[in-house]
């Protein structure tokens, strides 16, 4: 890659005393829409351009609010609902976890912006009722790749206090970037309306070996310099989306193997020890840039294609959806080793090291 600024890998402990995830699910909060109701609803039907691009997205249906009263109103009215929406996506997320929530030591929650304050995280605490000394903490516009920053934010914490788990929670209102199509619109909103969706996922993470998930090995990130450009935030009072930079899913991919190569060398592995890649679902492009950069194939990376077939990019929650389907699907055997990879703005790569 270009000239990088790199975080150290965190240094693995054997599997059998290493934190792991203890328990991951997912909520999706409405029925999904196929790309051709979403086409009709934002207003790109007989647009050949936004027709072609939503063809070729490897998104099949998404979870989206395009009512049409939502869809009427700017970013800023949007947020009290999308507020309240993430809110009980969250909680539906957490009490499918069924975890003992008197056991949790902190929360961390993210999403790809804030709408302002309390944070989501005070949300929840509230809502379970969480001694009020519980530890909170609300990461913003960190996006795709937050999974490896939350986790790494977790690690010291449960090193200090073993038994008490940390509870993650990822949710993204996409929907509330989402505006009809004008006969201005830039051509990079057009390809973000065709692959973005919502979602939410909760993992409670546990250092006192608790739990059969998978132990969490190592992190790193890894930021690329100079491409602050290629995925940033656009929106005044009447319209909203996130640009993507046609040359993202290049710039994301550019120096991606030797990166990877060079955080298994460290952990004593090699590509050939891993049993499981999964690759950030953020679009066609990004998941084909990876699966050539780092010589797979689409069989290697099938649960991310999944991902992004029936649920779309959903942002901050992405690998955590990938992740639960690796779980589900692959069902990993004792021992296997498995590689998360993340990629968001900055534009930033995370790496995540499991053991099933």
């Amino acid at each position: 890659m270009a000239t990088t600024a790199s975080d150290r890998a965190w240094d693995p402990r054997p599997a059998c005393s290493a934190p792991r995830i203890a328990g991951l699910t997912i909520a999706d909060w409405r029925e999904p829409l196929t790309q051709e109701q979403v086409l009709e609803r934002l207003g790109l039907r007989g647009d050949e351009f936004a027709e072609r691009v939503f063809a070729r997205s490897g998104v099949r249906e998404r979870h989206l609010n395009l009512d049409p009263d939502f869809l009427a109103r700017s970013l800023q009215g949007r947020s009290e609902q999308a507020e309240q929406e993430l809110l009980e996506a969250s909680i539906r997320a957490i009490d499918a976890l069924e975890a003992d929530m008197g056991s949790i030591g902190t929360v961390l929650s993210a999403s790809l912006y804030s709408y302002g304050c309390p944070s989501l995280a005070h949300r929840l605490i509230e809502h379970y009722e969480l001694p009020p000394g519980t530890d909170k903490y609300h990461v913003v516009g960190v996006g795709c790749m937050s999974a490896v920053p939350l986790v790494r934010l977790a690690l010291p914490l449960l090193q200090a206090d073993p038994g008490r788990g940390v509870l993650i929670v990822a949710a993204e209102s996409m929907s509330s970037l989402l505006m009809p199509a004008s006969p201005e619109d830039p051509r990079a909103k057009t390809v973000g309306s065709a692959i973005f969706g919502d979602g939410c996922a909760a993992a409670l993470l546990r250092g006192d070996g608790e739990g059969s998930g998978p132990a969490i090995l190592a992190t790193q990130v890894h930021q690329v310099y100079g491409t602050h450009e290629a995925v940033s935030l656009r929106a005044d009072s009447e319209d909203s989306y996130l640009h993507l930079a046609r040359d993202l899913p290049d710039k994301a991919a550019e120096g991606l193997k030797p990166l990877v190569e060079d955080f298994l060398r460290t952990n004593h592995l090699d590509p050939a020890g891993i049993a499981h890649w999964m690759v950030h679902p953020g679009g066609r492009r990004i998941v084909e840039c990876a699966r050539d950069a780092l010589e797979l194939s689409d069989e290697d990376l099938a649960t991310s294609w999944d991902a992004l077939a029936r649920h779309g990019n959903v942002g901050t929650p992405s690998i955590f959806y990938v992740l639960r389907d690796t779980i589900e699907q692959r069902k990993p055997s004792g021992g296997d080793y498995a590689l998360a990879v993340t990629i968001g703005p900055g534009v930033t790569v995370g790496l995540m090291l499991l053991r099933f």
